[in-house]
């Protein structure tokens, strides 16, 4: 009462303001209510529009990750174990992995990201080889021509 007072306001005119301001507040209240579902949907739709299908077939490479717990986890150490092959995959996501000694187990879906590789990897050396294999043959049907040998005419160099 003294504020009304000391502004030198009247009393119904403060008391409708007052009833006017509530009633929008409710209005925004309902209308903030309604639209957070539609908020919700929309931003789900745009989070899973940027996270991409991890899809892995039979043969792949795939890292595992490490989830073991460490007292003193270093900063610069990978958490990512080298690659395993994918035996068979099951509908639910899980994965069967094979390691370099032919042991297989399971893992979850989760746990892997696939292999890109690297140069050096032993698929990479392997694919090499073959480039130079077939290289050799088709050196050899050339200069079968002129009545030579590849290895009369190869020079391997050495660093």
């Amino acid at each position: 009462m003294w504020a009304l007072k000391k502004l030198n306001l009247e009393w119904d005119v403060a008391t409708s303001l007052r009833v006017s301001h509530l009633n929008e507040l409710d209005e925004f209240r309902y209308h903030a209510y309604t639209s957070s579902p539609l908020y919700k949907e929309k931003m789900k739709y745009l989070h899973d529009k940027y996270i991409g299908n991890k899809e892995c077939k039979e043969g792949d490479l795939v890292l595992l990750f490490n989830l073991r717990l460490q007292m003193f986890p270093k900063k610069l150490k990978s958490k990512w174990f080298c690659p395993f092959e994918v035996v068979s995959v099951t509908p639910f996501g899980a994965l069967d992995l094979k390691n370099n000694n032919d042991k297989v187990f399971r893992v979850n879906g989760h746990r892997v990201k696939n292999y890109l590789g690297k140069f050096g990897d032993s698929y990479v050396v392997a694919c090499i080889a073959t480039m130079s294999v077939l290289y050799r043959n088709c050196a050899q049907k050339k200069l079968a021509k002129y009545g030579k040998s590849a290895d009369d005419t190869c020079i391997v160099r050495t660093a």
